[in-house]
C-alpha cells in the first residue's frame, strides 16, 4: 500500500472546520457518494413507416453498495446471508450494520471509506476487489479531504466493533471453515477469511497439518524463527510492516508504551509482557529481520509513527 501523506492530512486538518474534533470522533454531516442507474433509451425520431421502437430498459434498481464497472448485477458477497448489506454507508453505522460481519467484510467496509479517497492497495485481493468499480481511482497520495465526518466515525466503529470480537468466536468461526474445507475447497472469500482469522489469533492455532502453505509472517509467526525474503513482505501494508516488525519484539517479551500496540499484543495468547526485557534477548535471526522490515518500510515511505498509525490512519488505516 501507498503510505498517506502527512501533508495530506495537514491539508485536510487546515481546510476542515473541526478537523481536530473530528479526529476524537465527532459526528458530522453524512454526505452520500454518487450513485449510478440505467437510463431508458432515448425514443427514435419519427419516420414515414418507422419500425417499432425498441422498448426502453427500466431503471436499474438503486442497490445501497457502490456501482461496478460492468453493470451486472452485485457481485456475491460471502457469506450469502450478508449479500444484501452494503459495504458503505453514508450515514453513521449502527450495531445492526455490522453484527455478524466476516472479518473479510470488515476489511472491505474499513477500506472502502478510504479507497473513495484513492487509497491503493499492496494486498492483491483488496486491490482487484477496489478495481471493479468504476469510482476507484488509486493516487500516489490520497485525498483525506473527500472523507466525511461520518467516514471517521464509521471506521472508527469498524474497528471497535472487529477489536471486540470475542476470541472464543474466532476460533469457532475458523473450526466451521476447516470442516467446511475437509468437505472440499473453500472460495477464494474463504481462503481470505482463513488467514484473516490466523492474523487476529495471533498466528494458526489449529491443527498444524491443515495450515496453508501460502500464509503470511503476520498469520504465522513461527516464520519470524527464520530469515524472512523480500518477497513474504511485498504485499504487506505500512500498517502490517509496523505490525510485523513490533511482532519480533513481542515474540521476547518486550512491554509497549503504545497503547495501540499493547492493544494488539494483549490479545495473543502467547504474549507475556517481561518488564526486564532488554533488547538483549534479540537473536541474531531477530535482528536480521528487523532489519530487513526497515528497508521495506523506508522504501515504502517511511515507517508510521504510533500517531499516524492510530490518528491520521483512523486507528488501522488501510488493509
Amino acid at each position: 500500500m501507498n503510505r498517506p501523506s502527512r501533508p495530506g492530512l495537514l491539508t485536510f486538518m487546515a481546510r476542515t472546520p473541526g478537523a481536530l474534533a473530528l479526529l476524537a470522533a465527532l459526528l458530522g454531516p453524512a454526505s452520500g457518494c454518487d450513485r449510478t442507474t440505467t437510463e431508458p433509451a432515448p425514443a427514435q425520431p419519427a419516420s414515414p413507416a418507422p419500425p417499432a421502437p425498441a422498448p426502453a430498459e427500466p431503471p436499474a434498481p438503486v442497490i445501497h453498495d457502490l456501482p461496478e464497472k460492468t453493470a451486472a448485477a452485485p457481485a456475491p458477497v460471502s457469506p450469502p446471508e450478508a449479500a444484501a448489506r452494503p459495504l458503505y454507508y453514508d450515514g453513521e453505522l449502527t450495531p445492526a450494520d455490522l453484527s455478524g460481519r466476516t472479518l473479510r467484510e470488515l476489511t472491505l467496509m474499513r477500506n472502502t471509506i478510504y479507497a473513495r479517497a484513492g487509497q491503493s492497495f499492496r494486498k492483491p485481493w483488496l486491490d482487484q476487489h477496489f478495481r471493479r468499480f468504476d469510482w476507484y481511482a488509486p493516487a500516489p497520495t490520497p485525498d483525506l479531504g473527500k472523507l466525511t465526518p461520518t467516514d471517521y466515525t464509521n471506521a472508527r466503529a469498524i474497528v471497535d466493533h472487529e477489536r471486540a470480537i470475542p476470541r472464543d468466536t474466532l476460533v469457532s468461526q475458523q473450526k466451521a471453515l476447516l470442516d467446511k474445507k475437509a468437505a472440499g475447497p473453500l472460495s477464494p472469500e474463504e481462503d481470505i477469511e482463513l488467514e484473516l482469522l490466523a492474523v487476529h489469533l495471533g498466528g494458526w492455532t489449529a491443527d498444524p497439518e491443515l495450515k496453508p502453505e501460502d500464509l503470511s509472517p503476520l498469520a504465522d509467526p513461527t516464520q519470524l524463527d527464520a530469515l524472512l525474503s523480500a518477497n513474504q513482505l511485498a504485499t504487506l501494508s505500512l500498517r502490517d510492516l509496523r505490525m510485523l516488525r513490533n511482532t519480533i519484539y513481542a515474540r521476547r517479551g518486550r512491554p509497549f508504551r503504545s497503547v495501540l500496540l499493547f492493544q494488539h499484543f494483549s490479545m495473543m495468547e502467547w504474549y507475556t509482557p517481561d518488564e526486564a526485557y532488554t533488547d538483549a534477548k534479540l537473536t541474531p535471526i531477530d535482528r536480521k529481520n528487523i532489519r530487513l522490515l526497515q528497508s521495506v518500510e523506508k522504501a515504502s515511505g517511511g515507517p508510521l509513527t504510533d500517531y499516524e498509525h492510530k490518528v491520521e490512519e483512523g486507528w488501522f488505516f488501510a488493509a
